[in-house]
C-alpha cells in the first residue's frame, strides 16, 4: 500500500511540475505572441480576448485588424459592430472603417444596408489622395473591386487632374484579370510622361509572368501598335513595344522597331547593338547578325560601328562552333571577313578576341596551323594584354602545337600557363589539357593522377571534363593485354582526330573494331567514328555508327549520347521528324538521368507541335 501511495505522490508531483512549466512557458510569451499563437491555432475566442487588451492599450490599426478578424471568425457580430463604430468615431476622416462596417452587414445578410454604407463612404470623400487610396484599398481587401473602381473614378474628379490614380487603377484591373483595361491605364500614364516607363515595365513583367493562358503579350502588342500609329510623336510606345517583343523572345520583330527609333532619334546604334546582344545570348544568331550589319552599314566613325563589326564576326564564329554553319565555304567566308576587319581596325585590345577566333578558325576548321601559330605568337607580344587574355592565348597556342605534333612545346606552354596562373580557372584548364596530351600519347598512369586531382576543381566544367576522361582511362585499362592495346589505339585515334588527320583516325578505329571488338573500348570506338563522320558532314555514315552504339551497347555510358546525336541528325539534317521524335522519346523514357533529357523533351514537344515558352 505504501508503494502505491509513493507512486501516487510521484505522479502528483510530476503533474504539478508539468503544469507549472506550462504556465511558466505561457507567461514567458508576450501578449502579442500569445494572441498570434491562439489565432494560428484557430482558438479565436482566446485570440479575441488577447487582442482586445492589446487594442485597448494603443488602439492601433495593427491590433484592431486582428481583434476584428477574431470576432468575425467566432463569430461575435455584436462585439464586432461595437468595435467598428468606436473606431469610426475616433477616425472620422479614415473611411476604410466604414467598409468594415458594410462588410459586417453583408456577413449578416443585409446586402442593401451594406451597399448603402459603401455608397455613403464614397460620398464623404475629399480631394485628399491618401484618403481616396485608403478607401479603395479597403474595398480591394474585401474583393469589392467595383466599389474600388468607383472610388478611383471619383478620386479623379475630386483631384481635378492633380492625380489620376492610373497605376492604382491598372493594378485593380490586374486583380480582376481585365488585361485590356489594365493596359489602357498604363498606356495613358505613359502618355503623361515617359518617366514612368521603367515602372510600367516592372508591373507588366509581373503580369506577363503570371499570365497562365498567354493572352497578355499579344494584346499588349496590338495596343502598342495602335498607340504608336495614333501618337507618332511619342517614342515611348515604340520603346515599350521593343521591350515586349524581347520579353516574348521575338527579336526579329523587335529589330525593325529598334532601327526605326535609331533613325528617328539620330542615335549612334547603341539600342540596336543592345538588341543584337540579347538576341545572340538567346541563340537567335540571324537577328543578331542583321542588327549588327545595320549598325556597320551606317558607316562613319560612330561609337558603335566598330563594336558592331567585332561582335558580329564573333557571333558568326559561334555559329560555326555550334555546327550551324558547317560548310567549307562558311569557314573561308568568315576567315576573309575577319582578316579584312583586322586590316581595317588593327590588332589591339578591342580586336584581340577576333585574332583568337581567326586563329581557331584556321587551325581547327581550315587546317592552317602555321598561320594560326604566327597569329598567336604575334598577338602574345602585345604589352597591353592582361594576364587572363595572355593565358588564354598561350593555351590556344599550345593547342596549335599539339595539332602540329609538336608535343614538347605544347607541354611546356601548358605548364607555363599552369604555373603562372596557379589556383585560378585558367591554370586548372591548362593542367587539364596537359593531362589530355599525356593521355593522347599513351601515358595513362600519369594522366589519370593529374585528372584525379582536377576532379576536385571548383571550376565545374573543368572538373567534369577531368572526371569524364579519368573514367574513360580507368574503365578501359588494366583488364588484360588486349584491352590495354586497344586503349592505346583508341587514344591514338583521338589524337589523330584532334589533329584533323581523320583518314588515319578512321583506320585506327577500324583496327579496334576488327581486332579488339570484345574489349571495353569498342563502343567508344564506334561513337568516335560517328563523331568524325558528323564533323565531316558525312551524315549517313555517322548515323550507321551511332546506331550501332545505341542498339548494340544500350547499357553503356555513350548510349544516350548516340541517341541524342541520331535525333539531332534526323531533325536538322534529314528533316525526318518521325525518326527524330523516336530517338528523343527513347532518351526521355530509357535514359531519364541523361544530361540530354531536358533538351530532348523540348525538341520532342516542338516536333509534336506544342507551343514552347
Amino acid at each position: 500500500m505504501k508503494y502505491v501511495r509513493a507512486i501516487l505522490l510521484i505522479c502528483s508531483v510530476f503533474a504539478f511540475s508539468t503544469s507549472l512549466c506550462q504556465n511558466q512557458n505561457n507567461n514567458q510569451l508576450s501578449d502579442s505572441q500569445l494572441g498570434f499563437q491562439y489565432y494560428r491555432q484557430g482558438d479565436y475566442q482566446k485570440a479575441a480576448d488577447v487582442f482586445s487588451r492589446l487594442y485597448q492599450q494603443g488602439r492601433t490599426d495593427y491590433y484592431y485588424n486582428y481583434y476584428l478578424n477574431s470576432l468575425l471568425k467566432i463569430p461575435d457580430y455584436t462585439a464586432a459592430e461595437t468595435l467598428i463604430n468606436s473606431q469610426i468615431q475616433r477616425n472620422k476622416t479614415n473611411l476604410r472603417y466604414n467598409v468594415d462596417l458594410g462588410y459586417l452587414q453583408s456577413l449578416r445578410g443585409n446586402e442593401d444596408k451594406a451597399n448603402k454604407i459603401y455608397q455613403q463612404a464614397i460620398k464623404k470623400l475629399s480631394s485628399d489622395v491618401q484618403q481616396i487610396t485608403k478607401l479603395a484599398q479597403a474595398f480591394i481587401e474585401y474583393r469589392l473591386y467595383n466599389y474600388a473602381e468607383t472610388v478611383y473614378a471619383e478620386g479623379r474628379k475630386l483631384t481635378k487632374g492633380g492625380y489620376d490614380f492610373r497605376i492604382e487603377m491598372a493594378q485593380l484591373f490586374y486583380y480582376q484579370r481585365n488585361f485590356e483595361k489594365m493596359i489602357d491605364e498604363y498606356l495613358e500614364l505613359l502618355k503623361v510622361s515617359d518617366a514612368y516607363l521603367q515602372q510600367v515595365q516592372n508591373y507588366l513583367q509581373q503580369a506577363i509572368y503570371n499570365d497562365v493562358d498567354d493572352s497578355l503579350n499579344d494584346l499588349l502588342c496590338s495596343k502598342l501598335l495602335q498607340k504608336s500609329r495614333e501618337n507618332p510623336d511619342l517614342t515611348v510606345y515604340n520603346q515599350l513595344l521593343i521591350w515586349n517583343y524581347i520579353q516574348d523572345k521575338k527579336f526579329d520583330l523587335a529589330l525593325p522597331q529598334a532601327q526605326a527609333l535609331d533613325r528617328r532619334l539620330n542615335e549612334n546604334g547603341h539600342r540596336v547593338v543592345s538588341l543584337a546582344r540579347v538576341a545572340a545570348e538567346n541563340n537567335d544568331f540571324q537577328t543578331a547578325i542583321d542588327a549588327y550589319q545595320y549598325v556597320v552599314q551606317k558607316g562613319g566613325n560612330q561609337e558603335y560601328t566598330r563594336v558592331a563589326q567585332t561582335e558580329m564576326l564573333e557571333v558568326m564564329y559561334r555559329r560555326i562552333e555550334l555546327e550551324i554553319d558547317t560548310k567549307q565555304s562558311d569557314f573561308e567566308r568568315l576567315e576573309q571577313a575577319i582578316t579584312d576587319a583586322l586590316q581595317d581596325m588593327g590588332v589591339n585590345n578591342e580586336t584581340i578576341d577576333l585574332v583568337r577566333d581567326l586563329a581557331k578558325l584556321k587551325s581547327i576548321y581550315l587546317g592552317k596551323t602555321a598561320d594560326a601559330q604566327f597569329l598567336l605568337e604575334d598577338a602574345r607580344t602585345m604589352r597591353s594584354l592582361n594576364k587572363e587574355t595572355l593565358a588564354a592565348i598561350d593555351i590556344e597556342l599550345a593547342d596549335v602545337y599539339l595539332m602540329q605534333g609538336n608535343y614538347a612545346d605544347a607541354t611546356l606552354t601548358y605548364a607555363r600557363v599552369e604555373v603562372n596562373n596557379a589556383n585560378s580557372p585558367v591554370g586548372s584548364e591548362a593542367k587539364l589539357r596537359k593531362a589530355r596530351l599525356a593521355y593522347f600519347t599513351g601515358n595513362f598512369t600519369w594522366a589519370q593522377a593529374q585528372l584525379d586531382a582536377l576532379k576536385a576543381s571548383t571550376e565545374k566544367l573543368t572538373a567534369n571534363d577531368a572526371a569524364q576522361l579519368s573514367v574513360l582511362i580507368e574503365d578501359n585499362t588494366g583488364w588484360d593485354d588486349e584491352s590495354d592495346a586497344a586503349m592505346l589505339i583508341y587514344a591514338r585515334a583521338n589524337l589523330l582526330h584532334y589533329q584533323h588527320n581523320d583518314t588515319a583516325a578512321l583506320a585506327a578505329i577500324d583496327t579496334i573494331i576488327n581486332m579488339y571488338a570484345a574489349t571495353p573500348i569498342a563502343d567508344e570506338a564506334w561513337y568516335l567514328k560517328g563523331e568524325i563522320y558528323r564533323f565531316k558532314n558525312r551524315y549517313n555514315e555517322a548515323v550507321e555508327a551511332y546506331q550501332i552504339v545505341a542498339q548494340q551497347y544500350p547499357d553503356d555510358i555513350l548510349a544516350d549520347n548516340a541517341n541524342y546525336q541520331l535525333a539531332a541528325i534526323y531533325q536538322h539534317q534529314f528533316n525526318d521528324s518521325e525518326k527524330a521524335m523516336e530517338h528523343y522519346l527513347k532518351l526521355i523514357t530509357d535514359y531519364a538521368s541523361s544530361i540530354f533529357v531536358t533538351e530532348a523533351r523540348k525538341q520532342y514537344r516542338i516536333l509534336r507541335g506544342d507551343k514552347i515558352e
